[in-house]
């Protein structure tokens, strides 16, 4: 799919968290902790200057796997008519590489159950941990270390 992949900030992920995440929620209720921090990466897709996808990566450590230089990527999402044509695994590698330039070795995330195959195309590590976010639903802890 043609689009163009850019660093925006937290607060233009907004709407699009709401729609894609969280069931169409207030858009109040989809800020993340450490989305205005100085670390934090957040990328667009956008398609004829419309925001269609979205995705975030957080400078943060795990309590599940003592993982060095660790990111959290959070929050990937894609709108429904633009699902299943290869935005997000352009999204994804183009985190993993800005990851890597910030200096990180590893990359782990929280994923809804339905895309853990997903991730695991992308050679992510199911660690076999699995918990339910109230009011999501459950999550399995991914992983991967990065080149």
């Amino acid at each position: 799919m043609n689009c163009e992949l850019k660093k925006i900030k937290a607060n233009k992920l907004l709407s699009i968290r709401a729609k894609v995440l969280r069931n169409n929620t207030e858009i109040k209720n989809c800020n993340f902790p450490g989305d205005n921090d100085d670390e934090s990466i957040h990328i667009g897709a956008y398609k004829n200057n419309n925001l269609i996808g979205g995705v975030s990566l957080f400078k943060k450590k795990t309590e599940h796997k003592n993982l060095k230089k660790s990111y959290q990527l959070r929050g990937m999402c894609v709108l429904d008519i633009f699902q299943n044509k290869g935005l997000g695994k352009k999204m994804l590698d183009k985190i993993e590489k800005l990851c890597m330039l910030h200096g990180g070795l590893n990359i782990w995330m929280n994923s809804r159950k339905k895309a853990v195959n997903f991730y695991l195309k992308s050679n992510y590590i199911d660690s076999a941990i699995s918990y339910e976010i109230e009011g999501i639903g459950v999550h399995n802890f991914l992983y991967k270390r990065l080149k």
